[in-house]
């Protein structure tokens, strides 16, 4: 008798829909029905199955609205259609403005297998696609490599807004992205996967194996091939830093690069250039002697690097730098201070091999301290042999 009634119903449900401009809402399958005229109510329990266009709704216990067409579903929900599924402890669609919303434990896959989203709570616009999770989300992304192994990029915000059709992704309030060995921290990310580009805002921290930056805001571009970092540009307030770690008995060196513009390329997830524009101030030294800086300021400092170590700089406008010479033993021996128009540097193995000053506007200069002869005036008489370098 129950499925005679559920039968009947879908047939009017059917039969309504020839003089309908779109396509109706219906029940396929339940195992028990109620009905509740005043109200409009259809309570339906026990494989509950609804059909609208080419949505499906799966769940145990659902109540229908029909004078509003919306449908409430309890005892999991299950959403599916071609580009993909929606799966939670419970949810709604309405068929007028076609809105799924899902809440507790919520899932939501592409059929490609391309992204995922989890969280507690999401609204679907199925005729938009577009997906917002508002409490606490995350997005995966997916992307098969050449060597058939799965790149995974996650972002984990409070709140996310994902354009399925432009795979393009909003992410507000404490976000945080990680892919391989790439991690960034902001307020604000927009992310275009479609495009290969990622746009950080509000206190942006960019990280990736020995590098990071930093201003008020940084713009990412992805290689589309390799999907390794291209380029970085930072705006404003903009902060560079490479750390290369020691190795074997060689110290660590570091780099750092700061300015109102800062761009970085890299290639083969390594640093290949950095420039900074507009009162540019650089300074590099190695691990064992943080005391002493090495420094190159101006208007714009470019700064050229070989399988990620340093390998030349050009610093222009009202350029001036500092450079301590290094002996074997690690012991200072001098330092010499520049100024010119231009400064270009050439370095071999991570130090200085040639240092070249040209003048225009301001007239080129050069000025070296022997450190190891003012050590000696200033050392006791009677200590001058044990302190003085080999």
């Amino acid at each position: 008798m129950k499925s005679i009634a559920i039968g009947i119903f879908s047939l009017l449900c059917l039969v309504s829909s020839l003089t309908a401009q779109t396509k109706p809402l219906i029940m396929r399958h339940a195992d028990s029905l109620s009905v509740s005229r005043k109200v409009g109510y259809l309570i339906l329990k026990g494989h509950v199955y609804f059909v609208h266009d080419s949505a499906q709704f799966k769940t145990e216990r659902a109540v229908w609205n029909r004078d509003v067409d919306m449908v409430q579903f309890d005892g999991g929900f299950l959403f599916t259609h071609p580009g993909g599924f929606v799966q939670a402890s419970s949810g709604n669609y309405q068929k007028k403005t076609e809105i799924a919303s899902a809440t507790g434990n919520v899932i939501a896959k592409d059929s490609a297998g391309t992204y995922a989203l989890f969280g507690e709570h999401l609204i679907y616009d199925r005729k938009n696609e577009i997906l917002t999770l508002p409490l606490h989300p995350r997005l995966q992304q997916y992307e098969v490599q050449k060597d058939s192994t799965i790149d995974t990029l996650t972002i984990v915000a409070e709140q996310i807004i994902y354009k399925k059709a432009d795979e393009y992704a909003e992410a507000f309030k404490n976000v945080k992205l990680t892919q391989k060995d790439l991690t960034a921290t902001c307020d604000t990310a927009y992310l275009d996967k479609k495009n290969s580009w990622l746009a950080l805002t509000g206190s942006p921290k960019f990280f990736m194996d020995g590098y990071e930056l930093s201003g008020d805001s940084i713009f990412v571009v992805i290689d589309q091939e390799s999907r390794s970092l291209k380029s970085a540009l930072v705006i404003r307030n903009a902060h560079g830093v490479q750390e290369e770690p020691g190795k074997d008995s060689l110290p660590g060196k570091h780099v750092e690069a700061e300015g109102d513009t800062l761009y970085a390329e890299f290639k083969d997830q390594k640093i290949s250039r950095l420039y900074v524009n507009l009162n540019a101030r650089g300074f590099f030294y190695e691990s064992d002697l943080k005391n002493y800086r090495n420094t190159l300021d101006g208007n714009r400092l470019d700064i050229s690097f070989k399988d990620g170590k340093l390998d030349s700089a050009l610093v222009s406008g009202n350029a001036a730098s500092t450079y301590f010479y290094v002996k074997n033993d690690r012991s200072i021996a001098g330092k010499n201070e520049a100024a010119g128009d231009t400064i270009s540097v050439t370095f071999k193995a991570g130090e200085i091999s040639r240092l070249k000053m040209l003048g225009d506007k301001t007239l080129a200069s050069g000025r070296y301290y022997n450190l190891e002869k003012e050590l000696t005036k200033k050392t006791d008489s009677t200590t001058v042999e044990e302190e003085k370098p080999q």
